[in-house]
């Protein structure tokens, strides 16, 4: 299992260097930590305040009870509760002290209900909110004890409902089944009732989430999710007793914002949003209590939000896009799907060399063990339940090493037969045949579990064709025409061959008419391109007259690499770092077996052949067991190779870090150090590979040295290792950083350098 030790620096050096950015590091986590812990209050605080047509708020509980169900925290959701009963106070409405029972109930509940199933959740929700009902009931009119039979009723059936939107949005799927968007809708639907008669700053807080839902779902999802949304969110509001006109207003300002969201301007977007529902607003007499303002600055917020919430947000939104092909491309896209299912039930049909052990009983041991014995026919002597009892007895010696399966052996005395050595020599026979089948089933093992590794990529990569097999969006129709466009007017020798998002961002192809000074005429493509579709680009490559450009993404890593091998022979050692076709960033660094040009080939190889699995579409798993059974076909297990290998998300900053037998990898972020180690073996000795995945969320600026065993082996300690780290770590470039740590190690190990060294480092940016 990798783990990882943090190791604090003794001795600070070059303060001005690591204050700053340990300064904006502190701060930006507790902006991430005061977010996080406003996202958990300010449920509880709204669905506290949530009537529907006049039945008394116990929503607040049904939320309480479905993070309950799950195990999540309820102090700062409690914390919203009592806030809310502070604001009552504050703004002189009626307190509802009963809602205190209903907190210290639901305090209590993860003891009650956790993992305990629906019913449970429902039973606890109802108890937790009698208090309201009681105070209806004997302290009310015959309306008010109606209306708190009702608020019971409607709380605990609203639990089931909550936890099911909740586990939408936490996931990472897509939120496409209809039982999801409508839980989900239902949940954000009584929040905005919970905001509906609240103003902040001159802003109606129902108004501004209702318009926020809206503009985010027109953006990003075009005319009908932002039209009915809109409809939907200002019939919410109408619950609350606000004006259902609304509902118009929001339902045309999705429309006419989901209109423009193919021309690629988030700011258009918005303009257009705020223009249809103000304007609708204005003209209905409905712009009164702060709707217009919420609609302003809803549109604002979005418009001037950077490019890294604009992300977030855009990828959240996105998982309500459906998946089912266009019309155009319809049958492609069925016919690679039919072959995913295909091939996937093809991997799982693949037939398993293991086979049930058989029934043995005393006929079949005699079989075994009496077989060619001159008294076979007369001796009974393994036909009786002891026999069997005692011959099974010591079979399950068999694994055993040769001293105790010699003592086992000796169990067969006592069963009354004249020839103990013909037993003893039969149970050898059945121990060296079981060794040599286990020996072909382990092996025949290993070739299936390739075969299926293969045949499951081949599944996912039809996976993914079938995704890319979609029409052209709107948004792509709309990139494309004015792409074609501008090269038209500016005569541009290049021919769009097509512009799609892919995965949410923005690629185009061009054929360039000449291939003289294709890398300018590359650059030309990508300044127009940019500023044609508003979205920095970057040239992702220049190949046989074709250009390809890439939307910019929210990460950058600068690479440095050095390397030297055992007294001025070749380096044994192999590295690679660079993009993948889906836009990860690779950086992978293999040692192999010994020193010399042999090692050498082998670490390429390994290099080599993980980079082509991961271009392929393997999963990295899939990826480290194929190359894993391709090394042992070939060197039979006698040779093998260390493995660094990296995988960095440029649009999350998500790092994947898989060690097998290498050296321990530092990261360096702020003023301290962390070592990231593995406890796996090397590929190419086992048919099994046991890494295990170690994924990090990277910050800006943090630094990422790999390094192979023989420069961690050329200093005496560890100390002095991280010391010389650090020294190196204080270059102004990555590619000079890893230079002077070569060279601190050349001179530590001086004349006594036993192994090939390199060194790999990598420094992690935010371009926004």
């Amino acid at each position: 299992m990798t783990q990882t030790e943090v190791i604090h620096r003794g001795k600070k050096r070059h303060k001005d260097r690591w204050m700053p950015g340990e300064r904006r590091l502190r701060m930006q986590e507790s902006v991430k930590r005061m977010a996080v812990i406003a996202v958990q209050i300010l449920p509880g605080f709204l669905f506290s305040f949530a009537e529907v047509m006049g039945i008394p708020s116990g929503f607040h509980a049904a939320w309480m009870a479905a993070l309950a169900v799950v195990g999540e925290s309820l102090l700062w959701p409690a914390g919203g509760c009592a806030l809310a009963l502070v604001m009552r106070l504050v703004w002189g409405l009626p307190l509802h002290l009963e809602m205190l029972l209903t907190i210290g109930v639901m305090l209590v509940s993860p003891l009650v209900i956790f993992r305990r199933g629906a019913w449970a959740m429902i039973g606890w929700t109802a108890l937790a909110v009698l208090p309201t009902a009681a105070v209806g009931i004997f302290a009310g009119t015959a309306a008010d004890g109606l209306r708190g039979v009702a608020c019971v009723a409607i709380s605990a059936m609203s639990a089931p409902v909550m936890l099911r939107g909740f586990r939408a949005v936490a996931g990472d799927r897509a939120i496409d089944s209809m039982e999801d968007r409508v839980a989900l809708g239902y949940t954000v639907g009584m929040l905005l009732c919970g905001g509906a008669r609240m103003l902040l700053f001159g802003l109606n807080v129902g108004m501004l989430g209702a318009a926020l839902l809206t503009l985010g779902m027109g953006l990003y999802l075009g005319v009908a999710a932002g039209a009915v949304t809109g409809m939907a969110a200002g019939l919410v509001l109408a619950l609350q007793g606000l004006n259902v006109n609304l509902s118009v207003a929001l339902g045309v300002g999705g429309f006419l914002g989901g209109m423009v969201q193919g021309l690629g301007r988030k700011w258009l977007t918005c303009l257009c949003f705020a223009m249809g529902c103000g304007l609708t607003l204005l003209l209905s007499g409905t712009a009164a209590q702060g709707s217009l303002w919420a609609v302003l600055g809803a549109s604002a917020m979005l418009a001037l939000l950077g490019r890294t919430p604009s992300e977030t947000v855009q990828r959240f939104f996105r998982r309500f896009a459906s998946q089912r092909p266009s019309a155009g491309d319809a049958y492609a896209a069925s016919a690679l799907s039919s072959w995913e299912k295909t091939v996937e039930a093809m991997a799982r049909a693949v037939p398993s060399p293991v086979e049930d052990e058989e029934r043995r009983e005393g006929a079949w041991w005699k079989a075994q063990l009496c077989a060619g014995c001159p008294d076979e026919a007369e001796c009974p002597c393994m036909l009786a339940d002891k026999a069997v009892q005692q011959a099974e007895c010591v079979w399950a010696q068999r694994l055993q090493p040769e001293e105790a399966w010699a003592k086992a052996l000796d169990g067969l005395r006592g069963l009354g037969c004249g020839r103990l050595y013909h037993l003893w020599q039969g149970m050898e026979e059945m121990r060296e045949g079981n060794a040599a089948k286990a020996r072909q089933i382990q092996r025949a093992c290993h070739q299936r579990d390739m075969l299926v590794t293969h045949m499951q990529a081949m599944a996912g990569a039809a996976r993914r064709f079938a995704q890319l097999s979609h029409g052209e969006s709107w948004w792509d129709e709309m990139s494309a025409r004015q792409l074609r466009k501008r090269l038209s007017e500016l005569a541009f020798p290049a021919t769009l061959i097509y512009a799609r998002r892919v995965q949410g961002h923005a690629q185009a192809a061009f054929e360039l008419h000449r291939d003289s000074e294709a890398k300018e005429q590359a650059e030309e493509l990508r300044s127009l391109a940019a500023g044609t579709l508003d979205v920095p680009l970057d040239v992702a490559s220049v190949e046989d007259g074709r250009v390809l450009l890439t939307e910019t993404p929210l990460w950058t890593v600068e690479t440095g690499m050095a390397a030297c091998g055992l007294q001025g022979s070749e380096n044994g050692d192999t590295y690679w770092v660079g993009m993948l076709p889906d836009g990860r960033y690779l950086a992978a660094l293999s040692d192999g077996m010994g020193h010399g040009a042999l090692a050498r080939q082998e670490s390429t190889q390994t290099v080599t052949l993980l980079r082509l699995c991961l271009e392929a579409g393997y999963t990295r798993p899939q990826t480290l067991t194929a190359v894993n059974g391709m090394m042992l076909l070939a060197s039979r297990g006698e040779r093998f190779s260390t493995v660094d290998l990296m995988t960095i998300d440029l649009w999350t900053g998500q790092a994947t870090i898989d060690k097998l037998g290498a050296a321990g990898t530092r990261l360096l972020r702020g003023r301290s150090m962390t070592e990231l180690t593995g406890d796996a073996l090397p590929l190419g000795i086992l048919e099994t590979v046991e890494s295990r995945s170690s994924v990090l969320r990277l910050h800006h600026g943090d630094e990422l040295v790999l390094m192979t065993d023989g420069v961690e082996d050329a200093f005496p300690g560890k100390t002095e290792l991280d010391d010389a780290i650090r020294e190196a770590m204080s270059e102004a470039t990555a590619q000079a950083a890893a230079e002077a740590l070569l060279r601190s190690a050349k001179e530590a190990a001086r004349d006594g350098r036993k192994d090939d060294m390199s060194v790999v480092v990598l420094k992690v940016s935010k371009t926004a």
